[in-house]
């Protein structure tokens, strides 16, 4: 649905579009990638991909190194400035940060396309930006014009609130994941499987969960601590109460994960977008618990996460609520995403992808 209609432009009979992306294996934006961008090679002429991600070779479970980030931009921004300047783009698709180095380079980026009359759209998979674009007007000005294509109508009506001028703004979930059969026999039913899937970093809450299951333990609860994801700022004190760390999972590895585990917090610190690891916790049937943002508001107006705050005791007194009735809190979760989830489904996400370039002039019909 758009919000804002956009302009019909004049295009080339055969418009090309430079894609963006990141790695696979890099959070809830590589998960996008793996489901967006085939989309747009198919669906559109996409003159080349260009990948914003690390080399993290040698160091799998641990992020990139600053001289390997400098090196991947260095190589995204001249690739770009080539392929913008010497040959012929239309349309440029970016999935656009939330801030740092790396917003600076996406604005680097927008600011390269402007230049050459390219149409620029913005996906948005956080919910952090609106708010620094109403704080700051050189920001604003940077991002102007751009399609934009966000998680939620929160999301939307934040960003059409800090002033930022827009091309249009489009409301586009992010898809749920494939269905993996749960593993409940052979185990102990008083232990209960805590999981983590994800950047392994303060600003989620990683350090609240390996404290909060450190405390439930303490309080004779039974706990099975299993983690998978990159390690960023993680001590290895925290990792102490780990059970099993997984390291980086492919994403087939990554749906199975869900099947073992019983409880999933994120206590983030700072605002999260729509979480991947929301959707597939949902889909496979976990206990899933987060701190409220704009990006979900809808899973938990809903009621199909339960709210925390990002402190030890909210997530322990989580983890009790599972141990005293898990049954229960799946139960009222699923009713609540049945409810919910054809809005977030595969096939639903793709006519809405497709539909938006074909708004916009540079889908194919054929």
């Amino acid at each position: 649905m758009f919000l804002i209609r956009p302009r019909f432009l004049r295009r080339p009979v055969r418009p090309a579009v430079l894609v963006f992306r990141h790695s696979a294996r890099l959070g809830g934006m590589g998960r996008a990638a793996e489901f967006f961008t085939p989309l747009l090679t198919s669906r559109c002429h996409v003159s080349a991909v260009i990948s914003l991600s690390a080399d993290r070779k040698g160091s799998e479970r641990f992020a990139a190194s600053w001289p390997a980030k400098a090196l991947a931009t260095a190589a995204a921004l001249g690739e770009s400035a080539y392929l913008l300047i010497r040959r012929t783009q239309t349309a440029v698709y970016l999935p656009v940060s939330q801030g740092g180095p790396q917003l600076l380079r996406d604005a680097v980026l927008i600011g390269l396309a402007r230049a050459v009359r390219c149409t620029v759209v913005l996906h948005l998979h956080g919910a952090q930006l609106p708010a620094r674009l109403a704080a700051n007007q050189l920001l604003r000005a940077l991002l102007s014009g751009s399609h934009w294509l966000v998680l939620s109508e929160r999301v939307a009506a934040q960003l059409l609130a800090s002033g930022c001028p827009v091309a249009s703004v489009t409301v586009l979930r992010n898809p749920t994941p494939p269905a993996v059969p749960r593993t409940e026999g052979g185990r102990p039913s008083r232990v209960l499987r805590v999981g983590w899937l994800g950047t392994m970093t303060r600003l989620k809450g990683f350090d609240l969960v390996c404290g909060a299951v450190a405390k439930a333990r303490a309080q004779g609860l039974e706990v099975e601590f299993r983690v998978a994801g990159i390690r960023h700022d993680v001590t290895v004190a925290e990792m102490a109460c780990v059970d099993q760390d997984l390291g980086v999972l492919d994403l087939s590895d990554a749906l199975s994960f869900w099947t073992s585990v019983d409880a999933f917090v994120l206590p983030a610190r700072w605002v999260e977008g729509l979480p991947f690891v929301l959707l597939e916790g949902l889909r496979a049937g976990c206990a899933v618990a987060a701190t409220p943002s704009p990006g979900s508001a809808e899973l938990f107006d809903r009621g199909c996460v339960e709210p925390v705050e990002a402190s030890v005791e909210s997530v322990a007194r989580f983890l009790t609520a599972c141990r005293d009735d898990l049954e229960g809190i799946r139960r009222r979760q699923q009713k609540a995403w049945q409810e919910l989830r054809p809005w977030y489904e595969p096939g639903r996400i793709e006519e809405e992808f497709v539909r938006f370039w074909q708004n916009l002039g540079l889908g194919r019909h054929d």
